[in-house]
């Protein structure tokens, strides 16, 4: 008897492709070939075209996924801080940096995708994310510190430079060195008070 096969639907299949998009696209960038996706997940490109219509539909979905993951945890993160600044601050790095390490390519394809469309979705979708951080800062205490501008302007290089260190991989250590660079400024900025 033959094996009954998946839904052309299936939640599970869909997931595959987004993990397989989101490797490709983090290694190669976004002109990644979408055989080379479908091959990475065992399908063929003609069922992945069936999922995603389109390239562009593909990259959008691996993008919203990732934003999706990164609010959901930035979230958990801040209900667990329950206020507590030094907490919430020193989770907001942590959850970016979990997330890569679970989800392999976040930053490369965030990286790629911003750098491919310039002010379109994705820029607004990690601008949300900048502004939660921001929010989160502030309910936090970080606007007793610093001037909002100051404070937004420094979450938002933060963010990006840690965005970019981790789509660049392994060669980021050519240009960072071994040792970590952005948690020290993180709480150099966050945890020490400006103000007298």
């Amino acid at each position: 008897m033959a094996r009954p096969k998946k839904s052309a639907n299936d939640p599970a299949t869909q997931d595959q492709i987004l993990k397989a998009a989101r490797l490709e696209f983090g290694e190669q960038g976004i002109g990644a070939p979408l055989d080379a996706i479908a091959k990475r997940c065992g399908i063929t490109r003609p069922s992945l075209l069936h999922h995603f219509k389109s390239k562009q539909a593909l990259v959008g979905a691996v993008v919203n996924d990732i934003l999706e993951k990164t609010r959901q945890r930035l979230l958990s993160a801040i209900a667990a801080g329950e206020g507590d600044y030094v907490g919430t601050i020193n989770s907001v790095i942590k959850v970016l940096r979990e997330l890569e390490e679970e989800e392999k390519g976040v930053g490369g394809v965030l990286m790629h995708a911003m750098l491919n469309e310039r002010d379109g979705e994705v820029t607004k979708g990690v601008t949300e994310l900048i502004e939660v951080i921001h929010s989160t800062a502030v309910m936090a205490g970080a606007a007793t510190r610093h001037p909002a501008d100051e404070l937004r302007a420094a979450i938002a290089q933060l963010v990006m430079g840690e965005i970019a260190r981790i789509a660049m991989a392994d060669s980021a250590e050519k240009l960072w060195g071994k040792k970590d660079g952005i948690q020290p400024l993180f709480q150099a900025y966050f945890l020490t008070s400006s103000k007298p």
